[in-house]
């Protein structure tokens, strides 16, 4: 992506994200492997929301310890380059949250989309869920294996209360 570039120069931020979202956001912004910080753009809806959720102060703000830290490198353009070149860029705590929730959304939306290609091609579930952790090159182990298979159970689950709800109003 940028070569022999000093990406610790560049304005970034660093937010705590489950292993699995910051393996989603790598593929998503084609991050290389080599590569420790994430870079965004603002053309993808992840982008703007970190961009969105960024503040800046005039003092360096200490940040507590984040168990998986993330570091993305922000965007520099015409309207945010004065604010960063002279203040310190911080994300709240509900920043943050926002982020994160953000990030999982796109997240379930991406998953989903991959299950029902799947299954019309007819994968079993665990053929798709070994496929998105392979795409997104994350350890497959129970824990995220899991995580994904509890998407897909999920939207099962919402598409039987629909059945049963249809079903309901039908005997009127």
């Amino acid at each position: 992506m940028l070569k022999n570039v000093n990406l610790q120069t560049k304005p970034q931020i660093q937010i705590s994200l489950d292993p699995v979202l910051e393996a989603f956001c790598r593929y998503t912004f084609k991050t290389p492997a080599n590569q420790k910080q994430i870079i965004v753009c603002r053309n993808h809806d992840i982008g703007k929301l970190i961009h969105s959720n960024v503040i800046t102060s005039d003092l360096p703000v200490r940040r507590p310890f984040d168990i998986n830290p993330v570091t993305f490198i922000l965007p520099v353009n015409k309207v945010n380059h004065h604010a960063i070149k002279f203040h310190f860029l911080n994300v709240s705590n509900w920043g943050e949250q926002k982020i994160q929730d953000g990030i999982e959304y796109e997240f379930r939306r991406w998953v989903d989309n991959k299950f029902f290609k799947g299954y019309k091609k007819r994968y079993t579930q665990k053929q798709i869920v070994d496929a998105i952790l392979r795409g997104l090159n994350v350890r497959n182990n129970a824990a995220n294996f899991d995580a994904i298979k509890k998407i897909d159970y999920r939207n099962g689950r919402k598409e039987e209360e629909k059945r049963f709800e249809t079903l309901l109003l039908s005997e009127i």
